[in-house]
C-alpha cells in the first residue's frame, strides 16, 4: 500500500465538535503524516473574483481566523491550513490533485442539519465518485477507543479488477486497524445466482442442495481470500451474510456496532468494485457509520485543475 504522508481534512472551523479532525489527527500521529486543514466557502462563481481580490473581506477574514486558531491548537504533527472558495466537492478534489494528498477526511454530517444518523450528502457522493485518493466520510460522535472495522470485499478469482480492489481494501483496512488498535472483519454480502428462477423450476430438496453448494462455495472463496494474505490477516474474522449488499451490510453494521466500513467505488463488479450510481448509492444511504471509500488502481479523476471551482 502507498504510504499515507499527506492528509487533507475538510472542516467547518466554526463548529464546536470536529470528529473528522480528531480521526485524521490520530492517523497522522500514528504514521507521521502531514495535515492540511481546509474550510470551503461555497461562494457563487460570479462573486469569487471579488473574494479573491479582497483579502480583508469580512467573511473571508473571519474564516481564516477561525481556521488559524484550530490549526494552532494542534500538536504532534505538521499542519498547514487554507480557506478554499467555490463548490465544496470540486474545490476539495482540485486541492487533492494540486497537492497530491493521500487521504481526504471530512465529516459527512456537516452538510446536513437533521439530528441523529444521517445519509451521505451530495458533496460526499461527488467525492466518492471523482476524488482520486481515498475518501473517509466520518460519522458523528467521539472517536472510539477500539473501533470495529469492516472491509467489504467480494472474492472473485476470475476477475482481475476485483482481486486488485480486494487487495487495496484489505491493505488499507489493516493499516487503519493497526493504527487505531481496532478489530477487523472481512465481510461479503452473498446472493445465490438466479435464486428466484431456480426456485420456481425445481423441487424443494434440489433447491436446498443448490443453496448449500452456493453458500459453501462463497464461504470457501472468502476464507481463501483471507488465507492468501498469510500472517498479514492472521486472526481476522470473516463474515458471509446472505442478501443484497444494500440490505445485508447495513444490518451487520447495526447489529455488530461497526464504526467504519471500508469499500471500493467506481469499478466493475461485486461489493469490492461498487459502481457509484446504483448499488453503492443505495448502500451508502443506509450506512449509519463512517465510510472509507477507495478507488481501483489506475483511476483518473474527471476533474481538471483548470476547471472553475
Amino acid at each position: 500500500m502507498q504510504p499515507i504522508s499527506s492528509i487533507l481534512v475538510d472542516v467547518d472551523a466554526s463548529a464546536q465538535a470536529q470528529p473528522a479532525l480528531e480521526r485524521a489527527l490520530r492517523i497522522a500521529r500514528g504514521c507521521g503524516a502531514r495535515l492540511t486543514l481546509v474550510d470551503v466557502m461555497p461562494v457563487p462563481s460570479e462573486a469569487r473574483s471579488h473574494y479573491r481580490t479582497d483579502p480583508d473581506h469580512v467573511e473571508t477574514r473571519c474564516r481564516r481566523a477561525q481556521l488559524a486558531r484550530l490549526a494552532n491548537g494542534i500538536t504532534g504533527v505538521t499542519v498547514d491550513w487554507q480557506v478554499l472558495l467555490g463548490s465544496p466537492a470540486l474545490a476539495l478534489i482540485q486541492e487533492v490533485l494540486r497537492s497530491g494528498h493521500d487521504l481526504l477526511v471530512r465529516s459527512h454530517t456537516r452538510d446536513l442539519v437533521a439530528r441523529g444518523p444521517k445519509p451521505f450528502g451530495d458533496v460526499d457522493t461527488q467525492l466518492f465518485r471523482k476524488c482520486p485518493c481515498p475518501v473517509w466520510a466520518v460519522g458523528p460522535g467521539p472517536v472510539p477507543q477500539y473501533p470495529r472495522i469492516v472491509a467489504a470485499v467480494h472474492p472473485d478469482a476470475k476477475d482481475a479488477n476485483a482481486r486488485q480492489m480486494n487487495a487495496t481494501i484489505i491493505e488499507l483496512s489493516v493499516f487503519i486497524t493497526d493504527l487505531e488498535r481496532g478489530d477487523l472483519t472481512l465481510l461479503q454480502a452473498w446472493q445465490p445466482f438466479g435464486e428466484r428462477s431456480i426456485r420456481s423450476h425445481t423441487t424443494d430438496e434440489a433447491f436446498s442442495a443448490y443453496l448449500h453448494l452456493e453458500q459453501r462455495s462463497a464461504a470457501e472463496s472468502l476464507t481463501k481470500l483471507r488465507d492468501s494474505f498469510g500472517d498479514y490477516l492472521r486472526g481476522v474474522q470473516v463474515e458471509l451474510r446472505r442478501g443484497e449488499a444494500e440490505q445485508a451490510i447495513p444490518e451487520f453494521v447495526v447489529a455488530q456496532g461497526i464504526d467504519l466500513v471500508v469499500l471500493g467505488t467506481v469499478a466493475r463488479t461485486g461489493i469490492a468494485g461498487l459502481l457509484i450510481g446504483n448499488t453503492a448509492e443505495r448502500l451508502l444511504r443506509k450506512l449509519p457509520c463512517s465510510v472509507l471509500a477507495v478507488k481501483p488502481g489506475g483511476f483518473v479523476s474527471p476533474v481538471r485543475l483548470d476547471e472553475p471551482a
